[in-house]
C-alpha cells in the first residue's frame, strides 16, 4: 500500500504555520503518527502540484483543515480543499476541521459543508493536544478494525496466551470504575511496561504508535496534567493493538 495512504495530510495557510500547523504536527509526531508536512516532504525544485496537491491532499487516508481569517486569502489551502471535498463525499479521506481563531458562523459560504462536520474550535491560548487527541484516538481505532479483540474485555473474553501477570492485571483492571481515571491509567501504564520488559519482547519489534501514546501520555502525568476521558479512551485503543500485535496473528495495518 502506498504510504501516503496512512499519513496525516495538513492543510493550512501559511500564515498559520508557527501558531497552529506546526504544534499540531509536533503533537501527532510525538504520537507516532505519520504526517504529511509540506516542509518535511518538499524541497526547493519540487513540483508543488504533483507532491503538495496530488500526493498529500490527493492521496493522504486522513486530513487536517486547519480555517481562519487567513484560509481565504490563501489559494494553496483553497485548492486542497476543493480536493479534500471531492474526496470526502467519496468516502476516501476523514477530515478533522480545525477552527483556528474563527466562530463557526464565521466560515465562509465556500467552506460551509465543514460545518456539518464535527470540528474543533482553537485559539492561540488553548494550545493544540486536544485536537491531536482526538486525531490519534480515531486512527487507533480505525488500527482496531484489523484486530480480532476491539476492547479490553475483548481480550480478557479472548483465548490469547497472555503472560499470567498481565491477564491478572487486565481482569483487575476491568473493576476499576470508570471515573476513577487515574488508577486507571496507572494500571494501564503498569501492563504496558510488563509488556514491553518482557524476555520475549525485542523492542525493536514494538508497534511504534501504541508505544509512543503510552509514552508520551505518561510523561504529561508526571508534569501532574489532567487525564480526561479521550486520552483514556486512545490509551485502551493503543493496549488493544499492542498486546495482538506480540500475541496474536492480527493484521498489522502501521499508521
Amino acid at each position: 500500500m502506498d504510504n501516503n495512504l496512512r499519513k496525516v495530510f495538513i492543510c493550512f495557510s501559511a500564515k498559520d504555520r508557527y501558531n497552529i500547523a506546526q504544534p499540531i504536527v509536533y503533537h501527532l509526531k510525538n504520537y507516532g503518527i505519520n504526517v504529511w508536512y509540506d516542509r518535511h516532504e518538499m524541497v526547493m525544485g519540487d513540483d508543488r502540484i504533483k507532491r503538495n496537491i496530488e500526493e498529500g491532499a490527493g492521496k493522504c487516508r486522513y486530513a487536517i483543515i486547519i480555517l481562519s481569517s487567513n484560509t481565504l486569502d490563501s489559494i494553496c489551502a483553497t485548492e486542497e480543499i476543493k480536493i479534500l471535498e471531492l474526496r470526502y463525499y467519496e468516502g476516501e479521506v476523514v477530515i478533522f476541521p480545525v477552527l483556528y481563531e474563527l466562530k463557526p458562523c464565521d466560515i465562509p459560504q465556500k467552506f460551509i459543508w465543514i460545518r456539518n462536520l464535527i470540528f474543533k474550535e482553537v485559539t492561540h491560548a488553548t494550545g493544540t493536544l486536544e485536537i491531536c487527541n482526538h486525531i490519534a484516538c480515531k486512527i487507533t481505532q480505525d488500527m482496531l478494525e484489523y484486530c480480532k479483540c476491539k476492547s479490553i474485555q475483548d481480550i480478557i473474553n479472548s483465548n490469547l496466551f497472555l503472560p499470567k501477570t498481565v491477564n491478572s492485571l487486565l481482569k483487575q483492571y476491568s473493576k476499576i470504575d470508570n471515573a476513577n481515571l487515574n488508577s486507571r491509567v496507572t494500571m494501564l501504564y503498569s501492563i504496558y511496561i510488563i509488556i514491553i520488559e518482557s524476555n520475549n519482547v525485542k523492542k525493536s519489534t514494538l508497534c511504534e504508535l501504541p508505544t509512543k501514546v503510552f509514552e508520551r501520555i505518561f510523561a504529561e502525568t508526571l508534569l501532574n496534567l489532567t487525564i480526561d476521558y479521550r486520552e483514556l479512551w486512545l490509551l485502551e485503543n493503543s493496549m488493544c493493538i499492542l498486546i495482538e500485535h506480540h500475541y496474536s496473528s492480527c493484521i498489522e495495518s502501521k499508521i
